[in-house]
């Protein structure tokens, strides 16, 4: 039996448990653009309808994350989410455009924590500015125009778990049901706009008080869907950030993201093993 194909199974044992490990995160970012049919009186260009097409961007605890898809007889789409802003605050672009019948959406979102390093109880507020264009060809109530939104909270847990995947990322941050994780609402906000608007911008925020070691969680959302014709360009950005960022610490920069998926030293052991092998092999030839 050929040695190195007898050594293989053992480096697959060492470099597979690292491939898929779920991420216990700290902060992240997440993006997804979706293609859909409007069926005139039955879907209204909804979110109802069957997704044809989508593309993730962002892997569990990215700092970053982008997709963008153009899809033939449907339209565009094309967001991006960063830790960009100041001490790490999110900031996010997003824009879409639907051909006739159809509607294209970005889903762009980061999920921040900051841990206050005050020795005073003290409010703070964080809130963010939004930029943008856009053009609607009819009434989709809560289905078209762009749409941002602030959630604070407290968790008892120190991270999330956001899987291994970038569905599993997104929907993690996405749908932000957190409560296994000891949840806790502080503050909401957001801001909509449904009708045409070719130079629009709007501000949304949170108040929030702030106890000595306390980490306040920040979940903060851009969508843009475009039905029917539609164009909503919000690549002018939505940033946000804090009034006063003094003794605020990041997590995005200042914590390690454990488990990200990527080759431990361990996992390189077994790839430089391989390497050795073949190269004797090749010698033996």
């Amino acid at each position: 039996m050929n040695r190195l194909i007898a050594c293989l199974p053992f480096v697959a044992l060492l470099v597979a448990p690292f491939a898929a490990q779920a991420v216990d995160i700290t902060a992240g970012t997440a993006e997804y653009v979706t293609f859909r049919d409007c069926i005139a009186g039955a879907t209204a260009c909804d979110n109802i309808s069957h997704i044809v097409a989508g593309q993730y961007g962002g892997s569990p605890g990215a700092y970053s994350s982008a997709a963008t898809q153009n899809f033939a007889g449907y339209g565009s789409a094309s967001g991006s989410v960063s830790f960009s802003g100041t001490i790490g605050a999110p900031v996010l672009h997003a824009s879409a455009s639907a051909e006739p019948g159809k509607r294209a959406n970005t889903n762009s979102v980061a999920l921040q924590s900051y841990t206050y390093t005050g020795t005073e109880a003290t409010t703070r507020t964080f809130g963010g500015t939004l930029t943008y264009s856009q053009l609607e060809t009819g009434p989709y109530p809560e289905n078209a125009g762009v749409s941002a939104s602030i959630d604070a909270f407290t968790l008892t847990s120190p991270t999330i778990d956001a899987g291994s995947t970038p569905d599993s990322n997104f929907y993690t941050l996405f749908n932000a049901d957190f409560s296994a994780y000891g949840y806790a609402d502080v503050a909401a906000d957001s801001y909509t706009d449904t009708g045409t608007n070719p130079a629009g911008s709007g501000t949304l925020g949170v108040t929030v008080t702030l106890t000595p070691g306390e980490t306040i969680w920040l979940r903060v959302l851009l969508q843009t869907p475009a039905a029917n014709g539609s164009f909503v360009d919000a690549s002018h950005t939505l940033v946000t950030g804090w009034d006063v960022p003094t003794e605020l610490t990041p997590a995005a920069t200042s914590l390690p993201v454990t488990g990200v998926p990527e080759p431990t030293s361990l996992a390189m052991l077994g790839l430089g093993l391989a390497a050795t092998l073949a190269a004797a092999r090749r010698r033996r030839a």
